[in-house]
């Protein structure tokens, strides 16, 4: 009798045990938090945005030198980056001017810039609160799609990414007329041109 008592009590022990596991917990153990998502935050800091600003061409410059290139494949390998033939060519620019317009009414915001420096009418930068795109993860050359598990962590990547360059301009709010520089990030499939889209890593006075 005693014998089949312990042996109960060690069912339920064993089926309590596995009731304590919750479903996040589980969750977790079927599909372990990829370490490139959980240092998101720290990889945009200390490389993305670092990179972007220290390889940054001034926009006039870049778009002189890609419409001199034999073409824009030619002219990507030499100034851009593209991690695979189907993806655009994304460049890291410097970009100065006049704030032309600031648009907030989508949650996509973005200013318009008037380059001092690029035969262009215009840029637009984008301002958040929500980045449309993943510019800054593609444009990033120390990590790739096969350093994750699927593409919903890709996905994840790209956005805790655009969440950090959100949070780190949160003080910088440019008003019509400030005149301003922006690093940042574009893609193109062909010779930059109106509208040209960039995603910012710092936007200095």
């Amino acid at each position: 009798m005693s014998m089949r008592i312990a042996l109960a009590v060690t069912v339920v022990l064993a089926l309590s045990g596995c009731r304590i596991v919750s479903e996040k917990k589980l969750a977790e153990l079927r599909s372990p938090v990829n370490p490139h998502v959980a240092q998101a935050v720290e990889i945009y800091r200390s490389q993305i945005a670092p990179q972007a600003v220290k390889t940054a061409q001034p926009l006039g410059e870049l778009i002189a030198r890609i419409a001199q290139a034999k073409d824009f494949d030619s002219a990507c390998g030499l100034y851009g980056y593209r991690a695979q033939p189907e993806f655009p060519c994304y460049f890291n620019v410097k970009v100065s001017g006049e704030v032309a317009a600031v648009n907030t009414r989508s949650r996509s915001g973005k200013l318009t810039l008037k380059p001092a420096d690029a035969p262009l009418g215009g840029v637009e930068v984008q301002i958040g609160p929500v980045y449309r795109g993943t510019a800054l993860r593609d444009s990033y050359r120390g990590l790739s799609y096969g350093d994750f598990n699927d593409q919903t962590l890709f996905g994840d990547f790209a956005r805790a990414i655009n969440q950090a360059s959100i949070d780190g301009l949160a003080g910088s709010r440019p008003k019509v007329g400030d005149h301003i520089t922006v690093y940042g990030v574009f893609s193109s499939w062909q010779a930059p041109a109106e509208p040209l889209l960039i995603t910012p890593v710092r936007i200095q006075p």
